[in-house]
């Protein structure tokens, strides 16, 4: 794994933000509503102000890179634009199209400053919190980073949702519903992660703070419409010593 460390003065463009501001890795359609006559394009870019790409992930940083849906949808990389790298998926027929990408697992060090920071952008449960402020200070919080980022486009119609609710395999995915385009889930291991929190964040970039149920469902708020993202990020600590896994994951859709 490449290791990053991470203090004071060091610019890292997908990690280095104030508490306030999130750094979140997504996909973005070029339209959610696609017309099937050719390949679908979508971004793959990390940024602050949700559905405005900000800065690229390489391809070398790509270790996943898949699609389902009706037909036999392909994915490959277009090529990095000046905000994002550029995806392409084809073969693609009419129902939801659901694309996938997941990055390599870095090892980041943050140092004593990055700390406070980094806790405040992503929200995690309180004991994997606690376990960071025990470390014997000044600390040097040592991290695995994963990354997974989703997206929905209906590809001429989304009346064929059999794709929503499968599953990519990752460490930390949400997933729609076959029935709802207004019910979605967080699974962790494939198991849902029940009575956690979650981020939704619209097309204004206004961030939502919302909370899985008993079932690990996320049900949208009633007015909310246009482009979205849901983002989740989860901290285990090790058994023992060792490196803290971070996951970090996202879905942008378009709610109509």
């Amino acid at each position: 794994m490449r290791r990053i460390f991470v203090g004071l003065g060091t610019v890292l463009a997908a990690s280095l933000a104030p508490a306030a501001s999130a750094h979140d890795f997504f996909l973005l359609p070029v339209q959610f509503s696609d017309d099937a006559r050719g390949p679908v394009a979508i971004q793959a870019t990390v940024g602050s102000s949700f559905p405005k790409p900000e800065t690229v992930v390489t391809a070398d940083r790509v270790e996943q890179l898949t699609a389902m849906g009706n037909g036999e949808p392909t994915v490959r990389v277009a090529g990095a634009g000046p905000a994002a790298l550029n995806l392409e998926v084809a073969g693609a027929t009419p129902g939801l199209l659901v694309t996938g990408v997941g990055t390599k697992a870095r090892d980041v060090d943050y140092a004593e400053d990055r700390i406070p920071l980094i806790l405040g952008e992503y929200r995690v449960l309180p004991g994997a919190a606690a376990a960071v402020e025990a470390l014997s200070k000044p600390r040097t919080w040592q991290v695995v980073s994963r990354r997974f980022a989703k997206t929905f486009v209906c590809v001429a119609s989304c009346t064929d949702r059999s794709a929503a609710d499968r599953s990519f395999g990752a460490h930390l995915e949400f997933v729609g519903s076959r029935s709802s385009a207004d019910h979605f889930r967080l699974l962790a291991h494939g198991k849902p992660l029940t009575n956690y929190p979650i981020d939704l964040v619209g097309s204004d970039g206004a961030r939502q703070h919302l909370t899985t149920d008993a079932q690990g469902d996320i049900h949208l708020p009633a007015g909310d419409r246009g482009a979205m993202m849901l983002f989740a990020a989860k901290l285990e600590p090790p058994t023992g010593a060792g490196r803290f896994t971070l996951d970090l994951t996202s879905l942008t859709f378009s709610r109509p």
